[in-house]
């Protein structure tokens, strides 16, 4: 029986080429947009999932309140909070810490040296926490000593080659020290779906033992591993108990000091906060881009439903047969849902190599890795099955329920017509399809506009044309050198300025002090930004003063003195910028002194719009050495940049032999902030024309098999002088008006769904009426584009002809 099922349904196929195409390219499009979305997103939400134990890991996050008010919230915390929260916490199974403080370093080995990003120290039992597999040394002893270190295959590689690298050396450097560790293990390049990601780790023995214990240096990842039961929100209520206890440095005394426990799970798709070194998912984006997948699938499913329907008639009198020759009702609905069946097969075996061809290229497009490997994940695979199947059911079961129930005496006469019920669901999911369409395109109009205003938005400071380096490691005589490098950088023709700072636009400022004024109590202690800077920052980054003055080279109070930006002035409490000057500010960890603000400077974005301004303080205080210039801005204005480049390398070369010559042009920098922003556009607007596309290919074959049932309507209209125009007016207008009814639907929700994504930008564009208008405009125009020409036929056709037609 199931053999002649199929038989048949392979003919009817066969005989109905349009229908056949239109239903398994629509299906094909649908299914392989949501297997590539589904990879995308099952690969974001898998993140640290692999890891042992990990529903007992949390990372403890730092949040600092003034009363009942959140000031500070970092997703980083103190060496110290791990070893007393052991010795008071019973519900502690073990920890393991990770400091990310100045990871950037450059390594070297003899004449091969990078800096390298994430060299980072790790407490002893790190691998064994996290069962990241070594593929030489001892998990439990390649951290314990001092001066040692572990690297990846890749980098053992880099480094050393085909060599093996266990028990040779590599000289570590930064700008104050440089270590000189033994390779005592090699780990397994971590996977892409990794939430920490480095290729070094050195000994925690390796760091200065003060650091070990201190509560002042919020710098670091510390994990928890939980016995199993623990109370994760009671373990939380107790932490500003037990600092209370530790925290006897002047600093922040006043505030309370609080915890989050955040699921290594987790971790991943959370909101990005402040000492976050990883590069984060975006949970909204994941669930959208899930939404979009089930939209994508809904309108194939939907057109096939809408098409076979519609054929409800011309599969009537086979119906009718059937049913006389003593087939019963669940014989003609198991041969419908075996077409269905036969149709979905058709469109997830053409899909899959699809797939395989554009995973590369969405990769591309995302932004992220799709490993081919993701593919042939179990739970993807059955999710992937159970949606294939609900897709079969959902878009042949109501097709074979209607077919099936066809009475045999009417169709059989001739007398079939589609009952009000029917129309009226089949226009519901049209309308629905529209709906789907609108709420689409007004997102990725949305997506557009928001992008377009931050790239335009004006800065506050100059970026352009300006080539930053990143600041040599140690070395001997250092100050001298820089001073050299700063002058013969002066003399090279189209550099027409250079400066020093503790971070560029485009970084976080990262270094943060907890400053009051003058006469204020401790208590009024806040935390601002630092950033160190010489005299010529504010002149080359064109930074726009409203009250007093900049640094000036040769005025020996500006060296003690500090510039605030508007939103320092705020938080400070002053009246305003120009009551601001003179005043007298209490820096933490002062020298016994006051330092005075000299100015104030228009808010500028540090980092992107997505960012909002924060209170930072540009100083220059000698009184702070541990607050490094880690930036060399080179303004330049040069039709020769490949050979202004040159110089600058050579003269680095020869003052600098210890460090890697690394630089960057600062509004490509700046722009990379919007990435992911834009790569989301990207994607949303990839796969909403895809969604219109797949929506049209319905549109095209319903509006043929609606002309082609009104073929007669038509002839007669003609007859009693109906225009082809009034005609092709009046076979568009019913899609139309379905058109207008799902913008009354879409629109809101578009409004209060643009709105609820905005809310994550301080910085935003405003809404208008012709945003909202615009989808259903070009809605409408992409459904006469698509369906005119069918109507345009059927209109011009020769009445006497369609009168003839049985």
């Amino acid at each position: 029986m199931f053999r002649n099922y199929l038989r048949s349904a392979l003919r009817i196929l066969v005989q109905n080429k349009s229908y056949s195409t239109i239903n398994i390219f629509g299906l094909t499009l649908g299914l392989t947009a949501y297997i590539l979305i589904n990879a995308y997103t099952h690969f974001e939400n898998s993140f640290d999932r692999s890891i042992a134990n990990r529903k007992d890991i949390y990372r403890v996050e730092s949040r600092f309140y003034k009363g009942e008010q959140l000031v500070n919230d970092w997703a980083t915390s103190t060496n110290g909070y791990a070893l007393a929260m052991k010795d008071n916490f019973p519900e502690i199974e073990t920890y393991t810490r990770v400091n990310f403080s100045g990871s950037e370093r450059v390594v070297r080995n003899g004449d091969i040296k990078f800096r390298e990003e994430h060299v980072c120290f790790a407490d002893s039992n790190f691998f064994s926490f996290f069962s990241y597999p070594l593929l030489r040394g001892d998990a439990h002893t390649a951290l314990k000593n001092t001066n040692t270190v572990v690297l990846s295959h890749t980098a053992a590689r880099r480094y050393f080659g085909s060599a093996d690298p266990m028990g040779k050396f590599l000289d570590i450097s930064t700008l104050a020290q440089t270590y000189h560790c033994m390779v005592t293990g090699v780990f397994a390049d971590l996977p892409a779906n990794s939430t920490l990601q480095f290729n070094f780790l050195l000994s925690w023995a390796t760091a200065p033992k003060w650091q070990n214990t201190t509560w002042y240096l919020h710098e670091s990842y510390t994990y928890l591993r939980l016995k199993p039961g623990a109370n994760v929100p009671a373990l939380e209520a107790k932490f500003p108990a037990l600092a209370e206890r530790y925290k006897n440095g002047p600093a922040l005394k006043e505030l309370k000091w609080a915890i989050t426990l955040v699921p290594l799970a987790d971790i991943h798709l959370n909101a990005a906060k402040q000492y976050e070194v990883e590069t984060k998912g975006d949970r909204k984006a994941v669930r959208f881009l899930s939404a979009i997948a089930i939209f994508i699938l809904l309108i194939a499913c939907i057109n096939y439903i809408n098409l076979s329907t519609a054929r409800a008639v011309q599969r009537g009198k086979e119906v009718g047969i059937r049913k006389v020759s003593g087939a019963r009702r669940w014989q003609l609905a198991a041969q419908f849902l075996i077409e269905s069946f036969l149709i979905g097969t058709i469109a997830l075996g053409l899909s899959i190599p699809i797939v395989a061809g554009l995973a590369g290229s969405a990769s591309l497009v995302i932004g992220h890795p799709i490993p081919y490997t993701l593919f042939f994940d179990a739970g993807l695979c059955i999710k992937i099955l159970v949606v294939f199947l609900a897709c079969i059911l959902a878009s042949g079961g109501y097709p074979a329920l209607v077919l099936s129930g066809l009475k045999p005496i009417a169709v059989l006469k001739g007398r079939y017509s589609f009952s009000p019920a029917g129309l009226r669901f089949r226009k519901g999911l049209v309308i629905f399809q529209f709906t789907l369409s609108l709420l689409l395109i007004a997102g990725t109009l949305a997506v557009y506009r928001q992008l377009r205003f931050m790239a335009q938005q004006n800065l506050g400071v100059n970026i352009t044309q300006t080539l930053v380096v990143k600041s040599p490691v140690n070395t001997a005589n250092y100050n001298q050198k820089i001073t050299s490098l700063e002058s013969v950088l002066l003399g090279i023709t189209g550099v027409k300025g250079v400066t020093s700072s503790g971070a560029v636009p485009g970084k976080e400022v990262g270094e943060f002090l907890a400053n009051r004024r003058y006469s204020d109590a401790k208590l009024d202690e806040r935390l601002y930004e630092m950033l160190k800077v010489d005299p010529d920052f504010m002149s080359l980054y064109g930074m726009t003063l409203v009250a007093g003055h900049g640094f000036e080279n040769g005025r020996l109070a500006d060296s003690t003195g500090l510039v605030l930006n508007e939103a320092a002035v705020k938080q400070f409490g002053f009246a305003s910028p120009e009551a601001a000057i003179g005043q007298k500010i209490w820096l933490e960890v002062n020298p016994g002194r006051p330092d005075e603000v000299i100015g104030v400077v228009k808010n500028y974005h540090q980092r992107s719009l997505q960012q909002d301004y924060t209170p930072v303080i540009l100083f220059m205080d000698p009184a702070y050495p541990w607050i490094p210039a880690n930036y060399y801005s080179i303004k330049v204005n040069t039709a020769d940049m490949p050979g202004l480049i040159a110089k600058v390398k050579t003269t680095w070369a020869d003052l600098f032999p210890e460090s890697s010559f690394d630089y960057f042009f600062l509004d490509d920098f700046y722009s990379r902030q919007y990435q992911s922003e834009r790569q989301f556009g990207q994607v949303v607007g990839w796969f909403s024309g895809l969604a219109i596309v797949i929506a049209c290919m319905g549109l095209f074959g319903l509006t043929a098999y609606t002309v082609a049932r009104r073929t007669k309507e038509i002839g007669v209209r003609k007859t009693l002088g109906a225009s082809v125009t009034g005609i092709t007016r009046l076979l568009t207008w019913e899609f139309i008006r379905l058109i207008i009814v799902a913008g009354c639907i879409a629109l809101p929700l578009a409004g209060w769904l643009i709105t609820q994504w905005m809310q994550g930008y301080p910085f935003r564009v405003t809404l208008t009426g012709w945003q909202f208008a615009l989808p259903v405009v070009l809605l409408i125009g992409i459904t006469i584009g698509t369906t005119g020409w069918l109507t345009v036929r059927a209109a011009r056709i020769n009445p006497a002809k369609a009168l003839k037609e049985e």
